[in-house]
């Protein structure tokens, strides 16, 4: 009959290496973690076009300008002091039956994007359909900052009507910074978290979900 090969037990408690609980690593109970203040979450926003069909091209400012608050009624303050673009979703209705083909699309359009276009058809009963994510390695994967490059153009929509726009952003909250003035509303209540259009408060096509709308 064949021996059992003795096995040795470790020490209850004990790791492998030799470490031991508590010492070492980066945070343990001598050794708090790193901590990163700043308050950063990731959010989809939806918009609707309703009627407004054609082309709308959409900057660092316009999504800077996503969610504003307003201290007066005629001055409104940005919740995020910076966003990074993480991808864009749109529909768009089947067509009337017998009518022309629509084009969904969506255009990339900063650095190192070279002028990347995606596009469809609706087809029948299905709806055309786009899921894009920034190019690798293209400018609209930085992160856009309150004060710098806020005119750039990240990407182009070609829209038919009555779309829906879903945009992923990647936020930062505001700590200490001064605010930095958003769209300027007219009539706003005071003290309020606004919505604002997609496009710009100026072009106002691209309507957001969920929220009250700027004025």
């Amino acid at each position: 009959m064949q021996a059992r090969k003795a096995t040795k037990t470790r020490p209850r408690g004990s790791r492998r290496g030799g470490r031991k609980r508590g010492l070492g690593g980066t945070g343990n109970a001598l050794v708090p973690p790193p901590f990163i203040p700043t308050l950063k979450l990731s959010h989809k926003f939806r918009y609707l076009n309703g009627t407004s069909a054609g082309s709308f091209n959409i900057t660092r400012g316009n999504l800077l300008n996503t969610v504003l608050y307003t201290p007066t009624a005629m001055t409104s303050v940005r919740l995020f002091q910076a966003v990074r673009l993480k991808k864009v979703e749109i529909w768009a209705n089947p067509q009337a039956l017998g009518a022309a083909p629509t084009v969904l699309g969506l255009e990339w359009v900063g650095e190192n994007a070279p002028s990347t276009q995606i596009s469809d058809n609706p087809m029948g009963v299905r709806p055309a359909y786009i899921r894009a994510l920034p190019p690798p390695s293209s400018s609209n994967r930085w992160w856009s900052i309150n004060g710098t490059s806020e005119s750039d153009q990240l990407f182009s929509l070609i829209l038919p009507a009555n779309c829906v726009i879903d945009v992923t952003l990647e936020l930062r909250l505001v700590e200490n910074e001064s605010p930095t003035a958003g769209d300027v509303p007219a009539g706003a209540v005071v003290g309020r978290l606004y919505g604002n259009y997609l496009d710009g408060l100026v072009s106002g096509s691209l309507v957001p979900q969920g929220f009250a709308i700027l004025p």
